[in-house]
């Protein structure tokens, strides 16, 4: 009989397993054996999806369409998407410059897929959203994170990002607003980013799946609106309707961009999942042309609850949470408390913190070294106030309990 090693492929026995849904598997198994169990971990609103969403869906239904639909997209949803891409960015695109997945991770996974080979370098910044780099790793790639300055908002420097591109540099990934840090990129930074990369003749690849969720008057600028003769064949924007509409179970996500790089997109797709689900697609046009209004309300409560968390969790000594005005979470650093003893257990990172809050206090909050950025944890504010206010004040009250870190011993013969 073969061992793992031997059943296993290369790429899999070297992936890394997610620690999110790790996480998220140990809170809700806590939370099946009564545990009362707080979650600052789901990247999802706990909104249930607009009834206009829901009506186009039985509609859908009634009317039979539950046949398989194109690869690239049913046209109904492909002009949606057109439409809604010209009223957000100012850009028209092509139906032929779109393809729907199945979900926003498909439509990036098959992008890497499309424009990638073995040793091609991907620069990001860093924190990252968590499967990044794994798909990145899984097309053959290798990402290069750059750090982005908690202290000026997680500002992603263009100076520090064009020092990163080297010879092997195939593409700019931006993430606006981003996941895990809610942080927004300074418009003009995103101009500068965009041109230094077509520049160079790097494509850039903008995840704005959070773009419809922004608070305190922050500006969102996309990648498609800066004004460069390349964007057209440069830039590919990666959306869907999961967060800004509450529809993650619909799994629909697309991507806008070079009608080459489409379609390379839509030829895997067709060898792998084919088109994605007809009543799904027609909910999402739906969504992207009548549920703007639900949107905006969902925007509201987030703005309210978004408040409510960065004051509680600054409220706690020693926490400093970054400016944060995009998506629906914080990522405050809590390095000041390591080294220190909570619980009995000495906190060596963010994953001792997040599974001692767990443990002791039933919060569940995503470590950062999950994103690259250990001195973090990762706080979703998609949950009512009331449970944001209890949940940490339980995570404030145990905190408080923190034992200093122990005082280093002098070195032997030291004379003190």
């Amino acid at each position: 009989m073969s061992t793992t090693a031997q059943r296993l492929s290369r790429r899999v026995r070297e992936l890394a397993p997610s620690m999110t849904f790790a996480l998220a598997d140990k809170a809700k198994a806590l939370k099946a054996a009564g545990r009362p169990v707080i979650s600052f971990s789901v990247g999802e609103p706990d909104f249930a999806s607009p009834e206009v969403v829901a009506a186009a869906a039985k509609e859908a239904i009634d009317r039979g369409e539950t046949h398989y639909t194109p690869v690239r997209g049913t046209p109904r949803l492909i002009e949606a998407i057109v439409e809604r891409t010209a009223q957000d960015t100012g850009y028209r695109a092509d139906p032929e410059q779109v393809l729907v997945s199945n979900g926003g991770k498909q439509s990036l996974f098959n992008l890497f897929l499309a424009f990638l080979d073995p040793g091609d370098e991907v620069v990001l910044a860093s924190p990252y959203w968590v499967s990044y780099p794994a798909m990145i790793q899984l097309a053959g790639g290798r990402a290069v994170p750059v750090a982005a300055d908690p202290a000026r908002g997680f500002r992603l420097d263009p100076d520090e990002v064009a020092a990163a591109m080297g010879p092997r540099c195939k593409a700019l990934l931006l993430n606006t607003p981003s996941n895990p840090t809610g942080a927004v990129l300074d418009p003009g930074d995103v101009e500068a980013l965009v041109r230094l990369a077509l520049d160079r003749g790097v494509l850039v690849v903008s995840d704005e799946i959070y773009a419809g969720l922004l608070y305190d008057g922050a500006e969102h600028r996309s990648a498609l609106s800066v004004a460069h003769p390349g964007v057209r064949e440069g830039v590919v924007l990666c959306s869907g309707v999961s967060k800004r509409y509450a529809m993650t179970g619909w799994r629909i996500g697309y991507v806008v961009g070079p009608t080459d790089l489409v379609a390379a997109a839509a030829k895997l797709q067709s060898q792998s999942t084919s088109g994605a689900c007809s009543i799904a697609q027609a909910a999402a046009a739906a969504a992207l042309r009548e549920g703007e209004e639900a949107a905006a309300a969902m925007r509201d409560v987030f703005a309210r609850r978004r408040r409510v968390a960065v004051d509680a969790l600054q409220a706690i000594p020693g926490v400093r949470v970054p400016e944060a005005k995009g998506a629906f979470y914080l990522f405050p650093d809590v390095s000041s408390y390591y080294g220190r003893t909570v619980a009995g257990r000495r906190i060596g990172g963010s994953l001792d913190l997040s599974e001692v809050l767990l443990e002791e206090a039933n919060v569940a909050a995503v470590p950062g070294a999950a994103f690259g950025a250990d001195g973090h944890l990762r706080f979703s504010y998609a949950l009512d106030e009331e449970q944001i206010v209890e949940g940490l004040s339980r995570v404030r009250e145990l905190l408080a309990r923190a034992e200093p870190a122990a005082a280093a011993k002098p070195a032997a013969g030291s004379g003190r």
